[in-house]
């Protein structure tokens, strides 16, 4: 163990020291080699500036570049001073060498460029060349008119760099051996006497202390965590010299033990008797139960019943007693006996058995049962405790109550078809009707009798409202039937409430009710259809101006509201749900349209959005549209309601309750998405920022 961790200490300490060094020497031999080719760089464009700079002055006396004479000689000179340098060549715009230091540069190709380097902004340095490269600095020389006419080009060969770079990375492995032999003679230096040592002593004082010498005492090491870690050992070995002792002592208190033992014994026989007087006790409760009870044993043979299983099934104790359970299941006439049986079995395996069964007693009458089946153990003997319950009444009015829900469901699609049924055959001997009426009104008023023509003009408006209760029914039958089409596109909904309150106006005049409108302009566009949506505003507010006392005051605000939306899909549709859109947070637009009216009860402010459905009597039925508490068709709320949904929106009325004394008023919220959504409207609004 002390060589395996030697080993791995000294392998560790080999491992980092030369991959810091290694990495140390790698970066400053890229440094160095970053360092030199920007210093190269920045001399030999400082040498192309100066060239630039002497053949600039030349050409400002007017000469040309290709009369100016010496050029070369001046390359020649500026290399000589500059060993580093390897060429100084000035070269048309094309690439073509004019004025060179040294011939054997006439070949090489300023035009293709293998890359393009650049150290500095402004600085244009490539590097070109096939057989050897070379780091070329090129510096543009202008005429006096300021058009370039040639390039200075500077440059050095890249294999000077690899030799630099080659010369600093022999230095830098020597260096490395040297350093490394140093530092990692420390380091095993410093394992073996600060970590190896102190050890090894450890060990060889826990190898004495593991054989029993619990007296054995480490001496003090060097270093303080292992000072401290024997110090814990030495105080372990005190701790278990002490435990021996306490173990001796234990024996002896458990003689002790084991004399009380014998003595709880005997208080356990006495308790035996007790728990079967217990066991009497419960079977005096088994027989005054009011449910039915049969105990099954393990052998699945029936091992008791009570009295009310005598009566429950109609057979006596001694008809039913010793039976095995597949024969009291026959004698039962039990259907599906196979699944009863391991019902049975289950419920030995220690599971909660639940179920209805329906058996035949003994005169005849089917009985309906509950099951309820649970394991037991009584003298070590796991038996199945079975309570029947008798639920044939209950399952009766269950039967009653199924039939009665299917009539009703079955009148409520005949009160749909009928609907659809009754509008659409209205509608085509009511449109005749009014065309003649109007007809007759505008283009035969001469030709008709004064009389007459007031019974037409009554016929015409009873023939309009009758219209009018006939689209409220086609548009009622089409959102059940999910036919109702909108036509989306962006809406203001504050411009919409004015046109649906100045539809209204007259009305407002007629009942003298004040309609004050409180509208945020900071509302946003959202999509919608504005048809429909007006005829959803106009049949709230209708609502609002019947149920408002005459001087009442009805308030319609719109706001921006953020709400927590969850779409849920619908159970009852198998359709896969249009959208899922989760539960976030999605900016809607809420109207409310707030009265001063008579209230809603708490238990009608649902149903009041239900088809058909007016509060009050049917007496107080009005043909007027606005006349006080009048009662309608029943439909208005409904298409509201139907119309919001189509939006993806919600619709609700909160009212302290209905009092025609008093006038509480009720508030109609009106929610709309800011984006409009096909779905079912079954929106959960989880919280509301």
């Amino acid at each position: 163990m002390k060589k395996t961790l030697e080993k791995r200490i000294i392998f560790f300490a080999f491992t980092l020291l030369f991959l810091t060094i290694l990495a140390n020497s790698g970066m400053d031999i890229v440094g160095f080699r970053r360092d030199y080719v920007n210093a190269l760089v920045l001399r030999s464009y400082s040498l192309g500036t100066s060239m630039k700079n002497s053949v600039e002055k030349v050409l400002a006396l007017g000469l040309e570049l290709a009369d100016i004479a010496g050029l070369s000689q001046r390359c020649r000179e500026l290399v000589q001073g500059n060993p580093d340098i390897a060429y100084c060549v000035i070269a048309d715009l094309d690439g073509a060498p004019l004025f060179l230091n040294d011939p054997a540069f006439q070949s090489l190709k300023f035009g293709p460029i293998n890359r393009s380097i650049s150290s500095k902004p402004g600085q244009q340095i490539n590097v070109i060349g096939k057989d050897k490269l070379f780091y070329d600095t090129v510096i543009p020389i202008m005429s006096p008119d300021g058009k370039m006419v040639a390039n200075v080009h500077v440059g050095f060969e890249e294999k000077m760099v690899a030799g630099k770079v080659e010369a600093m990375i022999v230095r830098s492995i020597f260096v490395l051996i040297i350093s490394f032999i140093i530092a990692f003679s420390l380091v095993v230096l410093f394992v073996k006497r600060s970590i190896m040592q102190p050890i090894s002593s450890l060990l060889k004082g826990l190898n004495k202390i593991s054989k029993g010498a619990f007296d054995t005492r480490i001496q003090e090491v060097p270093v303080y965590e292992f000072n401290e870690l024997a110090k814990n050992i030495n105080f372990m070995s005190q701790s278990l010299k002490s435990r021996e002792e306490e173990i001796q002592k234990n024996y002896l208190d458990l003689e002790k033990t084991n004399v009380e033992l014998h003595s709880s014994y005997l208080r356990l026989e006495r308790l035996s008797v007790e728990l079967e007087r217990s066991e009497e006790l419960y079977k005096s409760l088994m027989e005054d139960a009011s449910d039915a009870i049969v105990v099954i044993g393990n052998d699945e043979t029936v091992k008791m019943v009570n009295k009310m299983a005598e009566d429950f099934f109609g057979y006596s104790s001694r008809e039913i007693g010793g039976l095995p359970l597949t024969k009291l299941l026959l004698l039962l006439n039990i259907n599906d006996i196979p699944r009863i049986h391991n019902l049975f079995k289950d419920a030995a395996r220690g599971m909660h058995v639940d179920e209805e069964i329906r058996f035949v007693k003994k005169e005849g009458t089917l009985v309906v049962g509950r099951l309820h089946a649970s394991s037991i153990k009584s003298d070590g003997e796991h038996l199945v405790q079975a309570i029947f319950r008798d639920v044939t009444k209950e399952r009766e009015i269950v039967r009653n109550l199924e039939k009665s829900a299917e009539d009703l469901l079955r009148l409520n699609k005949m009160k749909d078809s009928f609907l659809g049924l009754a509008s659409h055959e209205l509608k085509t001997p009511l449109t005749v009707i009014m065309g003649y009426s109007e007809l007759i009104l505008s283009d035969m008023v001469g030709m008709v009798d004064k009389t007459v023509l007031e019974m037409v003009e009554n016929i015409a408006n009873a023939a309009g409202r009758l219209d009018t209760i006939i689209k409220d029914m086609v548009d009622v039958s089409m959102i059940d039937e999910k036919r109702l089409q909108l036509k989306i596109e962006e809406v203001n909904l504050n411009r919409l409430i004015e046109i649906s309150v100045n539809e209204l106006r007259f009305f407002f005049s007629l009942r003298k009710q004040e309609i004050d409108l409180r509208l945020d302009e900071t509302i946003p566009i959202i999509k919608g259809d504005s048809y429909r949506l007006i005829q959803l505003l106009s049949n709230v507010l209708n609502n609002a101006i019947k149920f408002t006392p005459d001087g009442g005051t009805i308030t319609v605000s719109t706001s921006a509201k953020y709400l927590l939306r969850s779409k849920k899909p619908d159970e009852s549709d198998h359709m896969p749900p249009v959208v899922n859109i989760g539960k976030e947070h999605h900016l809607y637009v809420e109207v409310t349209v707030e009265d001063t009216g008579i209230g809603i009860d708490r238990e009608e402010q649902v149903r009041i959005f239900e088809k058909f459905y007016e509060v009050g009597n049917i007496e107080e039925h009005s043909t007027g549209k606005v006349a006080f508490r009048g009662k309608g068709t029943g439909l208005g709320l409904a298409i509201a309601k139907g119309i919001v949904e189509m939006h993806g929106g919600d619709i609700w009325v909160e009212s302290q309750g209905y009092n025609p004394d008093s006038f509480p008023g009720s508030v109609f919220h009106i929610l709309l998405p800011l984006k409009q959504v096909i779905g079912d409207g079954t929106i959960d609004y989880l919280n509301l920022l």
